[in-house]
């Protein structure tokens, strides 16, 4: 597996408060993106939190013997189980009270792509056919564009486009959109929404065909975003993995 990660301040926020995680070994290849809120440092602890919880959980629980939906099911009580242990932990903890962290974690296994999401931070894969987002941002804008009440164009305008309806560690329990869908190398792409608010999804495509390796064409990606304002911390982790990953 070839992988590409890059995480960045951006220009405006003093904190970087996303965090990631990429596994290159056995028994299957992941990333996770976590993009923390809460205030103050509260949102750096939580992304942080979710992604050790998550990585400790997978290192014990997954194995090769596992079936891609069985896998899936592990990495879904991983992140059942890290909502939990960060809604204890800012219960019991004043200064991070209220805390809480978008997740996305992309699997390659058996031959799919295990997709875990809660938030708005984002997965895309891409190959021959274009550019594909895997997951469907939990966000007030979402909302509305579903109930068809503005368009997507309009969503990327909105002024409460940040406004999420679902974090991790948020509220004792949570629920997390699971998908899977069969996987032929593509490139996978997992970002936080310092990306996606600058940056198009024919951009992001571009950069990754534009020659180079996947680490060159995650900083070229993190590049742009700070140069159209850098208004967001900006987080971006690419995997390729082999056609035939079985």
């Amino acid at each position: 597996m070839q992988y590409g990660a890059v995480t960045d301040v951006g220009k405006v926020r003093k904190i970087n408060e996303d965090n990631y995680y990429v596994c290159d070994d056995a028994p299957f290849p992941y990333a996770i993106v976590a993009d923390g809120m809460g205030g103050h440092e509260a949102g750096e602890v939580a992304s942080m939190m979710v992604v050790d919880i998550i990585r400790d959980y997978l290192k014990k629980n997954l194995s090769r013997e596992l079936d891609y939906v069985e896998a899936g099911e592990v990495v879904r009580q991983a992140f059942i189980s890290a909502n939990s242990i960060i809604f204890e932990y800012a219960k019991n903890h004043y200064k991070v009270m209220g805390m809480g962290t978008t997740t996305t974690l992309v699997m390659i296994c058996h031959g799919k792509t295990v997709t875990a999401h809660v938030g708005d931070s984002r997965a895309y894969m891409c190959g021959e056919k274009g550019i594909v987002q895997l997951t469907k941002d939990h966000s007030y804008v979402q909302e509305l564009v579903a109930r068809g009440e503005i368009t997507p164009e309009m969503a990327k305008r909105h002024p409460k486009k940040n406004f999420i309806t679902r974090a991790m560690g948020a509220e004792e329990t949570v629920k997390v959109d699971i998908y899977i869908r069969d996987y032929g190398g593509e490139k996978i792409v997992l970002c936080s929404d310092g990306l996606t608010n600058f940056v198009e999804d024919e951009e992001i495509l571009q950069s990754l065909n534009g020659g180079g390796n996947l680490q060159e064409a995650a900083q070229r990606l993190v590049d742009l975003a700070n140069e159209r304002g850098g208004g967001d911390n900006i987080t971006i982790a690419v995997l390729e993995g082999a056609k035939d990953n079985e």
